[in-house]
């Protein structure tokens, strides 16, 4: 009797009802009640443009490409003059990287009475993903004329940069950061625009300031430890780089660096060597992996047995990756296997033409295959590409 009841009452309830409680679901990550929801009352109301955006979104999410595309193209259909579906499809396209769409889709939201004072700097932004610089630099200028604020700033800053026009680009990305000194993500353009001028002590100055409020934001963390390297701070870079994987054991790129500055590990050594093998673990199917735990142990230990296996592994996930034949060709080297070191040497020298080392190794090697000619022609090779030629 009470489960007729209820079922008495949900009928009753009306659509919109129904699509309030479906978007209540989507905010606390309910995508089964969501769907549920949104699927009724596109149902019982097939013109719903805002049930169909809304399965567009929860489609999305639940890794259903094909409905949420079709939901999307509906909502548009059917919500063709209503800019809050401009909005929301807008939100969507650019989730699925369609943002030429999107940007065009938030320009008519823009354009309507219901925008807010943000929409010309998402519309911008948009643009600027799609690489459409000329517009991009028209909606961002708009943008910080219409409602000037240190996120259109730092839009109009990117867009700039990206022309080529890096000092008026440098001037509107500092304009953003000193009205906005505490947002990381502000504080982390403008750092990237620091780096490329390799004006590490005015990155370090914004990176110091913006931790200091958000002393756990991952990208800026890295962005520390690229400055200090930058500075020959080699020690307290591999600290941040070190803090980066304590704070997002996932994020690949602070074991990239740290396997690029083993040789100033110092005491941190052992402890780089066990946060690589947790990440190799952690990603089995990563050729990354077990290439930069090999390195890490010679750097601890030269004659260490386990590492052919490790660089041997690494190969056989990613046989095109230049330093796993190059670390695998002296390895073999340094035991006397002239000829297979020969041949991973070759195969790193093929795999990355710009590598100077792979060619000083293969030339001895060559010396002692006997090998005068090519032991010559690789040194040549080595000499060229490191500008030590006379």
């Amino acid at each position: 009797m009470l489960l007729l009841l209820f079922l008495l009452f949900a009928a009753s309830d009306s659509p919109t009802q129904i699509l309030q409680r479906g978007l209540a679901a989507l905010q606390h990550g309910d995508l089964a009640q969501a769907r549920s929801a949104f699927e009724e009352v596109a149902k019982r109301d097939p013109q719903n443009a805002f049930a169909w955006a809304s399965l567009a979104e929860t489609y999305a999410r639940l890794k259903q490409p094909a409905a949420a595309a079709d939901a999307a193209g509906k909502a548009e259909q059917f919500g063709a003059d209503n800019p809050v579906i401009d909005h929301a499809l807008a939100m969507y396209f650019s989730k699925t990287g369609e943002f030429r769409h999107a940007a065009e889709l938030e320009q008519k939201f823009a354009a309507s009475p219901r925008s807010d004072a943000e929409a010309q700097q998402r519309v911008a932004n948009l643009l600027l993903n799609a690489g459409d610089l000329p517009a991009a630099s028209h909606a961002a200028e708009k943008a910080v004329a219409q409602h000037p604020s240190p996120a259109a700033e730092n839009v109009l800053g990117r867009t700039l940069l990206a022309q080529g026009k890096t000092m008026e680009g440098e001037a509107h990305l500092n304009a953003a950061w000193q009205d906005a000194q505490t947002d990381p993500h502000i504080a982390f353009d403008y750092v990237q625009a620091l780096l490329r001028q390799e004006n590490f002590d005015k990155a370090s100055e914004v990176l110091t300031t913006a931790l200091e409020s958000s002393p756990n934001d991952v990208q800026l963390l890295l962005a520390l430890g690229v400055v200090r390297y930058g500075q020959r701070r080699f020690n307290d870079a591999i600290t941040a780089f070190l803090k980066v994987i304590q704070t997002d054991p996932q994020v690949e790129q602070p074991y990239v660096f740290l396997g690029e500055m083993l040789d100033q590990a110092g005491d941190h050594l052992a402890e780089i060597t066990r946060a690589c093998e947790k990440w190799s673990a952690r990603n089995p199917k990563n050729a990354l992996g077990p290439l930069l735990v090999a390195k890490a142990r010679l750097a601890s230990d030269s004659k260490d047995a386990t590492v052919e296996a490790l660089l041997r592994r690494s190969l056989v996930l990613d046989g095109k990756n230049w330093e796993a034949h190059y670390e695998l060709g002296v390895l073999l080297e340094g035991r006397r296997d002239w000829a297979g070191a020969a041949t991973e040497l070759k195969r790193a020298a093929e795999l990355d033409e710009k590598q100077a080392m792979p060619h000083y190794h293969l030339a001895r090697v060559y010396d002692r295959l006997g090998n005068a000619e090519g032991a010559k022609a690789e040194r040549e090779l080595h000499e060229k590409l490191t500008g030590s030629h006379k």
